[in-house]
């Protein structure tokens, strides 16, 4: 779930800069119950942000999101047609509920940062170390954990079409620089 929060994360970055951008779930082939993956579509292109990291990481959360968010998506072989063959794609219904989703990404990077600096902090200066106190790295688990809820809340509100179901040309832009010189 962490990994295609951030995939929406990173799409709404992009989505924020070119608003012909459209979100597209790709359902798991392993069955039901597996967080899909996201891709962006433009037109008949389709792009991928990159790799995303997991919960149990050394790297930093939150400079990883920012790197992403900063970062070209990269361009996709497939076609939206050919993905619309296979029957797996959705697009997402209503980007009023990603703001939710994007808030509760950031929010959960920050915390999964904090947890990991508590969890290697010394409690006094470096000739005294001795290890963190159990109460700084409950409460910081307890964020990782409200987060967490959020963010699984957010995703769960989210709502998909199958893409089968709309109109392919209603944002490519070729369309629309052809409708507006022929006028």
């Amino acid at each position: 779930m962490y990994r295609a929060a951030q995939a929406i994360t990173v799409i709404h970055a992009h989505r924020s800069q070119s608003h012909w951008l459209r979100v597209i779930a790709l359902a798991d082939p392993q069955g039901p119950g597996r967080a899909p993956a996201f891709i962006a579509a433009r037109g008949e292109r389709l792009y991928r942000p990159a790799a995303s990291i997991g919960l149990h990481t050394d790297l930093a959360h939150t400079q990883h999101l920012h790197t992403r968010c900063g970062s070209p998506l990269g361009s996709d072989p497939v076609t939206l047609r050919a993905l619309i063959g296979g029957g797996n794609a959705h697009e997402l219904e209503s980007h009023a509920l990603v703001d939710r989703v994007v808030t509760a990404t950031w929010g959960l990077a920050g915390a999964l940062d904090e947890q990991q600096r508590e969890q290697t902090r010394p409690a006094r200066s470096f000739r005294l170390w001795r290890a963190p106190t159990p109460h700084a790295v409950r409460e910081a688990q307890d964020r990782v954990d409200a987060w967490t809820e959020q963010l699984r809340a957010a995703m769960g509100d989210l709502n998909f079409v199958p893409l089968s179901d709309l109109t392919l040309g209603w944002d490519d832009v070729t369309e629309e620089a052809a409708m507006a010189a022929s006028a």
